[in-house]
C-alpha cells in the first residue's frame, strides 16, 4: 500500500515539474531570447537614448598641414543642462576631430565656465588653462578662429569677447589683440570652389 502511495506521489510531482516549463529561455552567446510559447510576435526590447538632449553642432576645425583655414564639422555631443553655446564650444574643445587631416589645437584641461549673450555679443569665460603660455602665433589666431566661428554659426551671435576666470585679457601670447569682441574673420574660412559655383 505505501509502495503505491510513493508511486503516485512520484507521478504527482513529475506532472507537476513538466507542466511549468519556462515561457522564455536564454539561449546563445549572445543572450538572445528564445520565445518558447509559440506565439507568431517576436519578443522585442526597446533601449531608450541614454543622451536624450544629444545635439547637432558645426564646430570649426584646425588643419594639421599648418595652413591657416578653418574647417567645419558637424558633431553630435549630449549638451545636457548647458545652453547651447557652452554645448558647441564643449563640442569643439572635447571631441577630437572625426577627419585625420584635422587637430585639435586647444592646450589640455582648457574649460569653458560660461558663455552669457547680450545682444549680438557672446562672451566666453574660459579658464586658466585656454590661455597657456607659449603658443604660437599659428596656435593662438586658429585657436581664437575656431571659438568665434564655432559661435557665430548661431545667428544671433556676431560678436565674441574672451575673458579668463572672469577677467579681461588683452592677449594669449602677444599675437592677437583680444581686448575687444571680435568678428568671424572670412580670411580663415575655406573659399567656395569656383568651378564647382560656375557648373552650378
Amino acid at each position: 500500500m505505501l509502495k503505491k502511495i510513493s508511486m503516485l506521489l512520484m507521478l504527482v510531482l513529475l506532472l507537476t515539474v513538466t507542466g511549468c516549463e519556462p515561457t522564455e529561455k536564454i539561449t546563445g552567446k549572445k543572450g538572445d531570447v528564445k520565445d518558447v510559447t509559440g506565439q507568431q510576435n517576436p519578443i522585442t526590447t526597446v533601449v531608450k537614448d541614454p543622451n536624450p538632449l544629444t545635439k547637432e553642432f558645426v564646430v570649426y576645425r584646425v588643419q594639421k598641414n599648418g595652413e591657416e583655414i578653418l574647417i567645419p564639422e558637424k558633431v553630435r555631443f549630449a549638451a545636457g543642462k548647458k545652453s547651447r553655446e557652452e554645448a558647441a564650444l564643449d563640442a569643439l574643445i572635447h571631441t577630437d576631430p572625426v577627419s585625420k587631416q584635422l587637430m585639435n589645437l586647444f592646450p589640455p584641461g582648457t574649460d569653458v565656465h560660461s558663455v552669457k549673450v547680450s545682444g549680438d555679443t557672446a562672451t566666453v569665460d574660459f579658464n586658466q588653462n585656454f590661455a597657456s603660455r607659449g603658443q604660437g602665433s599659428f596656435t593662438e589666431r586658429m585657436m581664437v578662429n575656431a571659438v568665434v566661428c564655432t559661435l557665430t554659426e548661431f545667428p544671433e551671435i556676431k560678436k565674441v569677447k574672451f575673458l579668463v576666470d572672469g577677467k579681461e585679457i588683452d592677449t594669449i601670447s602677444g599675437h592677437m589683440d583680444l581686448l575687444d569682441p571680435l568678428t568671424r574673420n572670412p580670411d580663415v574660412l575655406k573659399k567656395p570652389d569656383k568651378k564647382k559655383e560656375e557648373k552650378k
